[in-house]
């Protein structure tokens, strides 16, 4: 997990929500942010192929977290996190864009933990 910004998403054109990660462009498509926010469903992160008339890709999800406070993207093993409201803001055109950072993951820090390194375990 680093302290830089892991990404942004931004408002963008027919209602699409993009997702910038690490200079990769995402995006969200507006039929499936009512299925997120109002069913609570996991929906498809997509990306553009590489020529103009690909058909976009699976490149991830998008679902709520388990509390209903926060959005979770998933690509592959890595999660990144942001506040809900923050989200639906940027969704509704309130907002511009807003960043987001990548989330902890399940796996211990080892240079936390370890006992040789002064961790909390010594």
């Amino acid at each position: 997990m680093t302290a830089f910004a892991a990404g942004q998403i931004m408002c963008g054109s027919e209602g699409r929500v993009y997702v910038r990660i690490w200079g990769e462009l995402h995006y969200v498509c507006p039929e499936e942010l009512g299925l997120l926010f109002f069913v609570g469903e996991r929906v498809s992160l997509l990306k553009k192929g590489p020529a103009p008339q690909q058909v976009p890709q699976v490149s991830g999800t998008v679902y709520l977290s388990p509390s209903g406070r926060a959005v979770i993207i998933a690509i592959g093993n890595q999660r990144y996190m942001l506040p809900r409201d923050k989200f639906l803001a940027v969704a509704l055109g309130e907002d511009v864009s807003c960043i987001f950072f990548e989330a902890p993951g399940n796996e211990p820090e080892v240079e936390i933990i370890s006992p040789r390194k002064g961790g909390a375990a010594s």
